[in-house]
């Protein structure tokens, strides 16, 4: 290979970061050929594949991208679609770029949720007692099954958007249902965690990692589950809230490990506000569903998926 050609190899490979360094979209890709990256092995030229490279967003787009996943975790919608939907339509990304930044911040409302419960996530961790260890284990659990079935999914994530939503669908009819069914009997939505069962654990740790699919909610599918299980309003998203905090962390810690993921300053501002954010909407919701009946947190949740859903549909 002569010295131009080297000297070719050289110039495009500075250009390349030149153009990652000032690009402003976070997932984009730069746009390079298979040839303007080479390793040289002898007299041979052995093509290095480009890898996907991550570049910023301004601190503004950061904090509605925080804000959006902050509101949308704890409500039976799916926050990574929505947020997915964002990140393409306003932002211009493509739609394989974006199921990884939408799963990096749930470490943001993770941390949200560990404050909020922190009381009660140190009872867990120490096994202050008997019901401590036992939802300690539970949680071990639920996490397990959570990324036995998530983490396959989102390996070879073929599935389609539309089968997350019409799932959601299927869920939000399930809990109108119920919520109809239930308005006229006085003693529905009375069991706590304290009552949670194995079955139900196991249940509740499979359908957590199925929300890995786009478009299906995981606060959405294990609240639907817990409330037709009778659950109070108010127990049954405690119990999803908490699941939520160690599959957070293990999906947005886990995309650092497996896909090599680098965040930048500015998708950490988002995950700061999503933690933020997050943390104001589990308290005002709770609040919510410690007022409202039973049978109308149902048919609400159920109406506001349908709401949020049934246009894509048309």
């Amino acid at each position: 290979m002569s010295a131009s050609a080297y000297s070719s190899i050289a110039a495009k490979f500075s250009s390349a970061i030149n153009v990652f360094m000032s690009s402003r979209r976070l997932g984009s890709v730069i746009p390079l050929d298979a040839s303007d990256i080479v390793l040289i092995v002898t007299k041979e030229a052995v093509i290095i594949p480009s890898r996907r490279a991550y570049s910023v967003v301004s601190v503004t787009e950061a904090v509605i991208i925080g804000v959006i996943q902050g509101i949308l975790e704890w409500l039976p919608v799916s926050s990574e679609g929505n947020l997915s939907l964002f990140l393409v339509s306003f932002l211009g990304l493509e739609v394989t770029e974006t199921l990884g930044l939408a799963v990096f911040l749930h470490i943001g409302t993770g941390f949200a949720a560990l404050i909020y419960y922190r009381r009660i996530v140190y009872n867990i961790l120490v096994g202050s007692t008997e019901q401590d260890r036992d939802m300690r284990l539970r949680l071990i659990v639920m996490t397990g099954l959570t990324g036995l079935v998530g983490l396959p999914i989102y390996l070879l994530l073929n599935v389609s958007v539309i089968l997350g939503e019409s799932l959601l669908v299927l869920t939000a009819l399930a809990l109108i249902v119920t919520g109809l069914m239930q308005r006229n009997r006085p003693n529905t939505g009375k069991r706590d965690q304290t009552s949670l069962n194995w079955p139900e654990t196991i249940i509740l740790g499979l359908l957590q990692g199925l929300a890995i699919i786009p478009g299906l909610s995981r606060s959405g599918i294990t609240t639907t589950m817990l409330l037709i299980r009778d659950y109070k309003g108010n127990e049954a998203f405690n119990i999803s809230f908490l699941m939520s905090i160690p599959a957070s962390f293990a999906a947005g810690f886990g995309l650092l490990l497996i896909e090599s993921f680098q965040p930048t300053s500015e998708a950490l501002i988002a995950v700061i506000v999503s933690a933020i954010i997050g943390y104001i909407t589990i308290d005002a919701l709770l609040k919510i569903a410690e007022k409202t009946s039973f049978w109308k947190i149902c048919v609400a949740l159920g109406g506001a998926t349908l709401f949020a859903y049934i246009p894509n549909f048309l």
